[in-house]
């Protein structure tokens, strides 16, 4: 029997432990470091504007037999994401967008967006949504209109209202509409 010298030498599993490592630092530090480019902005305050969005939220969805938009707290949700996740510029572009919904409800006659009518907000949005692409305001209703729509159909309460079933039961090819109910038409059935 041979005795080896095990002072100098490296084991495999020592190998590959440090070679995981090193590949792991390689992949993460970069991450970390944009991380920091990626922090809230300091801006992050729609204390004036929460009626507004939860006006437009409720316009985007209302509440029908089923929860609207304002039930589900859209409107929470789309302060979080401002609040958390835009950047300072993008605050800042947000919250002008917002301010000229206002500007076009003081033009129709109201204090606000969310103290005028539901007619004169339906007319304000409809001439957002139909205006030219460069229109002020526009992008703003558009976000504002996908973060409703995104926030609803993502919360706890719409999706147990709706009926959702993540995994369906048995496939029955011919049944009568009434015995499943509206849920199975969001499905495309």
């Amino acid at each position: 029997m041979t005795v080896h010298d095990t002072s100098n030498t490296i084991s495999r599993r020592s190998l590959l432990r440090g070679t995981v490592t090193i590949a792991g630092a390689a992949i993460v530090l970069p991450t970390m470091g944009s991380l920091a480019g990626c922090s809230r902005g300091a801006n992050g305050n729609l204390a004036g504007k929460l009626g507004l969005i939860d006006a437009v939220s409720d316009l985007v969805i209302p509440q029908t037999d089923t929860p609207g938009a304002r039930l589900a707290n859209v409107p929470a949700y789309i302060e979080a994401v401002f609040t958390d996740h835009f950047t300072t510029e993008q605050q800042d572009d947000f919250a002008a967008g917002l301010s000229v919904f206002d500007d076009m409800a003081s033009d129709a006659g109201a204090d606000s967006f969310a103290s005028a009518s539901p007619d004169q907000q339906r007319a304000i949005l409809t001439e957002l949504d139909s205006g030219a692409s460069d229109k002020p305001g526009r992008a703003t209703w558009q976000q504002l209109r996908d973060m409703t729509i995104f926030g609803f159909y993502t919360s706890e309460q719409a999706t147990e209202e709706l009926g959702f079933e993540e995994i369906p039961g048995r496939y029955d090819a011919c049944i009568p509409l009434e015995e499943v109910g509206h849920a199975w038409l969001h499905r495309g059935v």
